[in-house]
C-alpha cells in the first residue's frame, strides 16, 4: 500500500483497505468531513480519559497506543501504521478515550469530527458498514495483542 503525505485526490483514499469498498461519491462525502493534520514524534493524538471528539485515520507514520491499568502501561507489540484508525471511542458513549495514542514517527492523519461522522453514517449505511467492518477486525486484533502482552510477566513482576 502506498503512503501519502497529503491527499491530493480523493481517489487516493481508495488505496487504503478502510476505504477500498467505497465509490467516488462516498469517498468524497467522507473526505469532506475530514481535515489533514501532522503530528511530530512524541506528540499525543489523544489521551486516555480525555473527552473523545475526533477519530484519527493514519495516512503515514507510526503510532503507539498505550493503555494504563493501575500502575502498569501496556502497549500492543505492533505500532499502528498507514490505514489504521485510532480514537474510535469518539463514536460510542461515553465518548472518552480508552487509551493514549502517541506518534512514534512523524504522522500524517485524517482527523474526523466524530459528530459529523456519526451523522454521515446515519445517512450512508454503506460508508458506516465499510468503516465498522475494517475497524472491528483491527480492534479485535489489538485486544488480542493486549491480552497476550498482559499475560506475559515483566521482569519486575517475576522478581516479586
Amino acid at each position: 500500500m502506498a503512503e501519502f503525505m497529503f491527499i491530493n485526490d480523493v481517489n487516493q483514499l481508495a488505496s487504503y483497505p478502510l476505504f477500498s469498498r467505497l465509490n467516488q461519491d462516498q469517498l468524497q462525502r467522507f473526505y469532506d468531513i475530514c481535515r489533514e493534520e501532522t503530528f511530530l514524534p512524541g506528540a499525543v493524538l489523544h489521551e486516555q480519559g480525555a473527552p473523545a471528539e475526533n477519530v484519527f485515520i493514519i495516512l503515514k507514520g507510526q503510532v503507539a497506543e498505550e493503555l494504563i491499568v493501575g500502575n502498569r502501561t501496556m502497549s500492543p507489540i505492533h505500532p499502528l501504521g498507514a490505514g489504521d484508525v485510532t480514537g474510535c471511542s469518539a463514536l460510542f458513549p461515553p465518548n472518552v478515550h480508552t487509551c493514549t495514542a502517541r506518534a512514534i514517527t512523524e504522522v500524517n492523519t485524517l482527523v474526523v469530527d466524530a459528530e459529523k461522522m456519526r451523522k454521515l453514517f446515519d445517512e450512508e449505511c454503506d460508508i458506516a458498514r465499510s468503516f465498522y467492518r475494517h475497524v472491528i477486525g483491527a480492534l479485535h486484533h489489538r485486544l488480542r495483542t493486549l491480552e497476550i502482552t498482559s499475560a506475559q510477566k515483566s521482569p519486575a513482576d517475576q522478581n516479586s
